[in-house]
């Protein structure tokens, strides 16, 4: 789910938006850089009702609550807390949920899914203002 919406992102070409994609939440390591904003996005459960969208600033103990996508060896708020540690992890760190039913990898989204990680591309491109205008309006 969360690369849906980070190649819905990257469709809009956003001058200031580099788009990486991770496996694993331990891949945040090697994509993450001190000195730039970061934007996570993945599937979570626990947070609300199905498609629904969240949005956290790190460091919060609510992720401490969330089951995130997949069947991963360390948490995304374990590898955030690691990146900390290392000094790696920039002052901004946004991660967006969309709440799932279930996480089996290769499984196509549910229209709530779907339409949650189009509203989060949407959100996003609010909080940049201008930058994502003028774009196709099926690009979302």
């Amino acid at each position: 789910m969360g690369w849906e919406i980070a190649r819905a992102l990257e469709k809009r070409a956003l001058a200031q938006a580099v788009v990486r994609l991770a496996r694993t939440p331990d891949d945040l390591l090697d994509c993450v850089d001190p000195v730039r904003p970061v934007m996570i996005f993945d599937a979570c459960r626990g947070a609300g009702a199905v498609g629904s969208v969240h949005r956290w600033e790190w460091p919060t103990a609510a992720l401490d609550e969330m089951h995130w996508s997949g069947t991963h060896q360390i948490s995304l708020p374990g590898v955030l807390a690691l990146a900390g540690q290392l000094e790696q992890l920039p002052a901004s760190v946004t991660i967006w949920g969309v709440e799932v039913a279930a996480t089996r990898p290769g499984e196509a989204l549910s229209n709530e899914v779907a339409e949650g990680a189009k509203h989060v591309v949407e959100l996003i491109c609010q909080e940049w203002g201008s930058v994502c205008q003028g774009q196709e309006a099926g690009h979302a």
